[in-house]
C-alpha cells in the first residue's frame, strides 16, 4: 500500500533507474504526503478508540449514579455489601457480615466500585428493546399471533338472549 502511495506522489518513478545519479526517490512532495497520510491515520484510529471508551465511560457513570439503597456491591477488594445509604459527596455506607457474625457498616467512595446489581435508565430501555424484538422474532418464527377474543363475557349473553327470543316467535 504504501509503495502504490509513493508511486502516486511521485509519478511512478520510485525505483533507480540504474543510471548512477543517486538521485533520492523521495523528492520532498512524496515525503510531505506520505506523512500526512499517516497522520491521518494515527489520528482517524485515535478518534474511533476514543469514541468507544467515552460510551463506556458514560455507561458506567449512569450505572454508579443509579446505586440506591438495597443493591448489592463488589468493591475493588473484594468487600461485598448491601447499600445502605447513598451520601452527597459521591460515597456510599454498604453493610456487610450477617446476624450471626456480626454486621459491620462501611463508608466507600462511588469510584471503588468494581460490580453491581443496579441498572442505569439506558441499560433498562435497551433491554426492553432488545425484549420486545425477540417476542416478535419468536412470534414470527412460531406463527403464532396473538388473537384477542371475538366476544367478551358480557356480550355473550346477550346474542343468546337474542337467539331465545326469535325461537320463541316462532
Amino acid at each position: 500500500m504504501w509503495n502504490l502511495l509513493l508511486d502516486a506522489a511521485t509519478g511512478g518513478e520510485t525505483g533507480s533507474t540504474g543510471g548512477g545519479t543517486g538521485a533520492n526517490p523521495m523528492n520532498g512532495w512524496s515525503a510531505l504526503i506520505l506523512f500526512f497520510a499517516i497522520v491521518a491515520i494515527f489520528v482517524l484510529f485515535m478518534f474511533l478508540r476514543s469514541r468507544g471508551s467515552k460510551k463506556e465511560y458514560q455507561e458506567a457513570k449512569e450505572v454508579l449514579d443509579s446505586i440506591r439503597p438495597g443493591h448489592k456491591i463488589k468493591t475493588t477488594g473484594g468487600v461485598c455489601g448491601i447499600v445502605v445509604e447513598v451520601c452527597d459527596d459521591n460515597t456510599v455506607i454498604i453493610e456487610t457480615g450477617s446476624d450471626a457474625s456480626g454486621k459491620s457498616y462501611m463508608k466507600i467512595d462511588k469510584g471503588y466500585i468494581e460490580n453491581t446489581d443496579a441498572k442505569s435508565p439506558s441499560m433498562i430501555a435497551r433491554e426492553e428493546a432488545e425484549a420486545k424484538k425477540r417476542a416478535a422474532k419468536e412470534a414470527k418464527k412460531g406463527g403464532h399471533v396473538q388473537e384477542t377474543p371475538a366476544e367478551t363475557p358480557q356480550e355473550a349473553p346477550k346474542a343468546e338472549s337474542s337467539e331465545t327470543q326469535s325461537e320463541t316467535k316462532e
